[in-house]
């Protein structure tokens, strides 16, 4: 392999460190098979090379892999680590990822938050205020009447915005996907 070969590995494995260290060396033995057998059919190595694209780009292609390979361990850690990783694919990502997550996360919240209160104010507490407008208040009795459509509203925008917030990860590791020499699935 000749150094720009070399080059280019010590460059992937460089911007692959937020791997673990055997998945670092997985990818990179990866490439670098791929490489030597386009070699070894005949390819010049600098064509292979500049059809792998740029070694940053292969990497997050990599990570969006390993990420999406640990989906099944739901962690809190580990969404915040697909979600970090996300928002760092693109300026558009670091508006959208973000913006749909706090609303999903943030109105799912809500719902419960306003379940529990319509439920609490249903035995009579007065305490909790359900207003439609100034100086127009619920009755007592209305009270889980509408906090059923109140919370039904909220969690619709979770719902939609959780929906939207997968599909927008899905199609980003979809294009990443694309981006690796031989097709993982």
């Amino acid at each position: 392999m000749s150094s720009n070969g070399k080059f280019y590995l010590d460059m992937l494995y460089q911007h692959l460190r937020k791997l673990p260290e055997d998945e670092r060396l997985d990818a990179v033995r990866e490439i670098e098979s791929h490489i030597v057998e386009g070699v070894h059919n005949g390819q010049q190595e600098d064509v292979i090379l500049t059809k792998l694209g740029d070694p940053r780009k292969l990497a997050k292609a990599y990570r969006s892999e390993y990420i999406l390979q640990r989906r099944s361990n739901r962690s809190v850690s580990n969404v915040f680590a697909m979600l970090g990783f996300y928002c760092t694919t693109g300026l558009l990502s670091v508006i959208v990822v973000p913006t749909l997550a706090t609303l999903a996360y943030g109105f799912g919240f809500c719902t419960a938050l306003i379940f529990i209160a319509g439920i609490i104010r249903s035995f009579g507490a007065t305490w909790i205020q359900m207003d439609i407008g100034p100086n127009l208040s619920v009755p007592l009795e209305w009270s889980m009447i509408y906090a059923l459509i109140v919370g039904g509203i909220a969690g619709s925008i979770a719902y939609f915005s959780w929906k939207y917030l997968r599909v927008y990860l899905n199609f980003l590791s979809a294009s990443y996907r694309k981006v690796l020499p031989v097709n993982k699935k």
